[in-house]
C-alpha cells in the first residue's frame, strides 16, 4: 500500500516544527480560510478593480498579497477603497507580526453543525496556540498547537492548519494539515471545504495573482493553480484512503473569476494503488466498464468530484454586484463532470459613514441532478468507499451534507471603534427524504431555521474578544446530544 511520508503524520510533523520554532519571526504564511473581514476586504478590492480578483481559493499566499496591496497602495483610490487597503494590510501585518506568537481560548457550550466560511470553532472548548516560522528567505511554515475537547467529552491534541513549506520561483511546496475552500461561496462549497478538519499530505501551489507570458495561457489574465494529495484516516470503511485535490482559477475577464476543480478518493488498504490505475483515475478511465476496469469494481479507481464555479461582477449606481455560483458533479459522463450540486448566491457591499460590510444571499442543493430528476442518497457517498467522501465522519463538500437545500442571508459589519459582527440566517431542509444515506447530521431529516452571530471587539493593538451564538429551531444533529443553542466566548492574544 501506497504510504505519505512519515513526516506527514501528526506526531512527526510536531516534531520537525517544534524544531524549526527555535528560529525567530514569520514573514510569509499560508492565509487559511476563516477570516471573513480579510476576505470582506479583500473581496471589495478585487470587484472594485484594485488588486487581482482571485478570491475564491484558499489558504492564500500573504507574500502575494502584501506584493499586490502594496501595488494598490499607490493608486488613485476612493475612501471606502482606501480603508479596505489599509484594513486589509493591517489584517495581514498582525499575522504575520515577526516577534508574536497568536493564543487563542475559546468555551462553548455546543457547536454549530453548518459551518460556513467562517472559522466556527469545531469543539466545545478549545485553546491553542499559532506561531509563525520564517526560517530562511525561502522555507517557511507555522506552528499550529491546540488541545480541544468535543461535546460528547473526547478530549484531543490537534495540529490543524500547521505546516512547512519552501517557496521556488512562482511556486509554493509544502507539507502538512492544511483547511481549504474552494469556490466563491460565503456558506457553502460543495466540493472543498473547512467542514471536516484538514487532513495530512503534500502541496504544491502557485504562490501569485499575477499573469503570464506563456502562450495561450495569458490570454487568462491572472491565474492560480493548486495540487495535493493527502492521507485520509485509518478508522473507515476503506482505511488510509488517498484524498487527491486539483484546482484552476483564472480572471479571464475584469470582472470575471472562473475556477475549476476536481477531487478524488483513490486507493487505501486493500485498493488497486499503481500508476496505471492513477493515470486511469486521472484521465477518467475509471468508469466500470471502461477499458481495463471490471464490471465488478475490483480495480475501479476511485470516487470523483469535479465541476465548476465563478464570480461575475456588475455595477450598478457604482455598487458592485456580485453574482456567484458552483455547479459540481457527482459522477462522469462523456469525459465530463455529470449528476451535478449546485449551488447560486449575490452578494454586494454596504459602506457608509458608519459601517464597512457585505451582504450575501445564497441557495444551495446537495441533491444530485437537483433541477431535473434529482437521484436522491448518492451524493457524498460511494459504494467502494462507503465512509463516503467524509473525514472522522465530517463531510469534506457541503456542511449541510447530502440531498439537502439551503438558503442563506448573512451580513459582515465593522466599524473602527465598535468592532466586526458576522450574523446570518439559514433555512435547511437537510436530508429531505429523512432516508439513513450516510447524511451525518441528520440522518433521518429535519428542517430547521438557524440563526447565529459573532462580534469581534478589539481591546487593544494586541489583544481582542469575541462572542457568538446560535439557535436553530430543531436540533440538527439529532443522533448526538447537541443542543439548538449554543453559546460561545473566546479571546486573542498577540504576546
Amino acid at each position: 500500500m501506497l504510504t505519505l511520508p512519515s513526516f506527514c503524520s501528526p506526531r512527526s510533523l510536531s516534531f520537525v516544527l517544534a524544531l524549526c520554532a527555535a528560529q525567530i519571526g514569520a514573514s510569509k504564511d499560508l492565509v487559511s480560510p476563516g477570516d471573513e473581514a480579510l476576505r470582506h476586504h479583500l473581496s471589495f478590492l478585487a470587484d472594485t478593480n484594485v488588486v487581482p480578483g482571485l478570491v475564491s481559493t484558499w489558504p492564500m499566499s500573504s507574500e502575494d498579497l502584501n506584493q499586490a496591496l502594496e501595488v494598490a497602495s499607490e493608486k488613485q483610490l476612493s475612501p471606502s477603497e482606501r480603508a479596505s487597503l489599509i484594513a486589509a494590510q493591517e489584517i495581514l501585518v498582525s499575522s504575520e507580526d515577526k516577534r508574536s506568537t497568536l493564543y487563542q481560548l475559546r468555551l462553548a457550550t455546543s457547536h454549530e453543525e453548518l459551518r460556513g466560511f467562517a472559522s466556527d470553532a469545531r469543539y466545545r472548548h478549545q485553546a491553542g496556540l499559532d506561531y509563525q516560522l520564517d526560517l530562511t528567505e525561502r522555507i517557511h511554515g507555522r506552528l499550529s498547537l491546540a488541545l480541544a475537547e468535543d461535546s460528547l467529552g473526547n478530549r484531543s491534541t490537534i495540529l490543524d492548519n500547521s505546516y512547512i513549506a519552501f517557496d521556488w520561483n512562482d511556486w509554493t511546496y509544502g507539507l502538512g494539515r492544511i483547511d481549504r475552500w474552494w469556490g466563491p461561496g460565503w456558506q457553502t462549497s460543495l466540493i472543498l471545504s473547512n467542514n471536516a478538519r484538514p487532513s495530512p499530505g503534500a502541496f504544491i501551489s502557485r504562490n501569485t495573482m499575477s499573469a503570464s507570458d506563456l502562450p495561450i495561457v495569458e490570454k487568462l489574465g491572472p491565474w492560480g493553480l493548486t495540487v495535493f494529495g493527502n492521507q485520509l484516516e485509518g478508522n473507515r470503511h476503506i482505511p488510509h484512503a488517498k484524498l487527491l485535490g486539483f484546482r484552476f482559477v483564472a480572471q479571464p475577464l475584469e470582472n470575471l473569476e472562473i475556477g475549476f476543480s476536481r477531487t478524488a478518493q483513490w486507493g487505501g488498504e486493500g485498493r488497486p494503488e499503481s500508476l496505471s490505475n492513477l493515470w486511469k483515475l486521472i484521465t477518467g478511465q475509471d468508469n466500470r466498464g471502461d477499458d481495463g476496469i471490471g464490471l465488478d469494481g475490483a480495480n475501479e479507481p476511485g470516487n470523483q468530484l469535479a465541476g465548476v464555479d465563478w464570480r461575475w461582477t456588475v455595477n450598478l449606481a457604482e455598487t458592485p454586484i456580485t453574482i456567484y455560483g458552483q455547479l459540481i458533479g457527482e459522477d462522469e459522463a462523456g469525459g465530463l463532470p455529470s449528476r451535478h450540486l449546485g449551488m447560486l448566491g449575490i452578494e454586494m457591499p454596504l459602506v457608509t459613514s458608519l459601517t464597512h460590510g457585505r451582504l450575501f444571499v445564497e441557495a444551495s442543493d446537495t441533491t444530485m441532478r437537483f433541477w431535473d430528476d434529482p437521484i436522491p442518497n448518492s451524493a457524498y457517498n460511494h459504494t467502494i468507499y462507503q465512509s463516503g467522501y467524509r473525514y472522522y465522519g465530517d463531510v469534506i463538500g457541503a456542511s449541510s451534507d447530502n440531498d439537502s437545500r439551503t438558503l442563506t442571508l448573512g451580513g459582515y459589519h465593522e466599524t473602527d471603534k465598535l468592532g466586526s459582527l458576522t450574523w446570518k440566517a439559514v433555512y435547511a431542509r437537510i436530508n429531505r427524504d429523512g432516508i439513513e444515506s450516510g447524511n451525518q447530521i441528520a440522518p433521518n431529516g429535519t428542517n430547521t431555521l438557524l440563526l447565529s452571530f459573532d462580534y469581534t471587539k478589539p481591546l487593544n493593538e494586541n489583544a481582542s474578544v469575541h462572542f457568538g451564538g446560535y439557535h436553530s429551531r430543531n436540533p440538527i444533529a439529532q443522533h448526538t446530544d447537541f443542543s439548538d443553542t449554543g453559546l460561545s466566548i473566546g479571546i486573542s492574544l498577540l504576546k
